[in-house]
């Protein structure tokens, strides 16, 4: 069975991964959660009862490990500084001025990942477990309900409202959904700039900005809103498994 599960973990540790940082918003904690949680899977494999898939498992002991990282907002940071600020959205960035520059590119996607996962954290818990759980594992309604120990019909309905909910928040303010919206990313780096606020490092994307706006174009909100969500692992699958073994040895 152990085999069996170092199996699982190599075929599908790119979906794991995405499924964990999308819970957690953080690479440094995703990888401890990862080794933990499929660490606590090896020293508990005589639990599994083959009743259901030892995937499923898997993926509720990844779930229940990244129960005590979740964080839940009420308000988005631009939300916030508005109000402070005493104006509106729209007036906050017409009053930045400011022309992109090349090593704004660097950081753009950084940025969006920033501004994506406050999105994330401000839906309740069970619909942004359930999202993600369809939207980077792509699994189907039955097994998410055995991971959230709800019924199918349970899970429909939490998909539709974790849907509707994320797709408000974009199509209120997102100018990557609708150019006329704005909130933009470059402005937003500008006022970090400004204020002095700590500026993501930056990192290429293997697709570039063109490949994404041609992709956008023939794609609906939602497709949009999943393509977002694909995030790519720091740390190296074969790494990772290697560091993995080391620590069950010990076991």
């Amino acid at each position: 069975m152990i085999n069996q599960l170092e199996d699982i973990v190599n075929q599908s540790y790119n979906k794991l991964y995405a499924y964990a940082f999308r819970m957690i918003g953080n690479h440094h904690d995703t990888e401890d959660v990862l080794q933990n949680a499929i660490l606590r899977a090896c020293t508990k494999i005589d639990q599994f009862q083959e009743n259901s898939k030892l995937l499923t498992w898997l993926y509720r002991i990844i779930t229940n490990e990244c129960y005590r990282f979740f964080e839940k907002i009420d308000k988005l940071p631009l939300i916030r500084i508005t109000e402070d600020l005493g104006m509106s959205e729209r007036t906050f960035f017409e009053d930045i001025h400011y022309i992109p520059e090349f090593d704004d590119a660097l950081i753009m996607d950084e940025m969006r990942e920033k501004c994506l996962q406050a999105f994330l954290k401000c839906m309740p818990k069970n619909q942004r477990i359930c999202f993600l759980l369809k939207t980077c594992l792509d699994l189907k309604n039955q097994e998410i309900g055995e991971i959230m120990d709800i019924s199918a019909d349970n899970v429909k309905v939490t998909l539709f409202r974790a849907r509707k909910h994320l797709k408000s928040l974009f199509e209120m303010r997102c100018s990557l959904i609708d150019p006329e919206k704005p909130c933009k990313c470059h402005l937003w780096i500008k006022f970090m700039k400004d204020n002095h606020l700590p500026i993501p490092s930056g990192y290429m994307q293997p697709k570039t900005e063109l490949l994404k706006q041609e992709y956008f174009k023939n794609l609906s909100l939602l497709k949009k809103i999943d393509y977002l969500y694909t995030v790519e692992a720091k740390c190296d699958r074969d790494d990772f498994i290697k560091n993995l073994k080391k620590l069950t040895e010990v076991l």
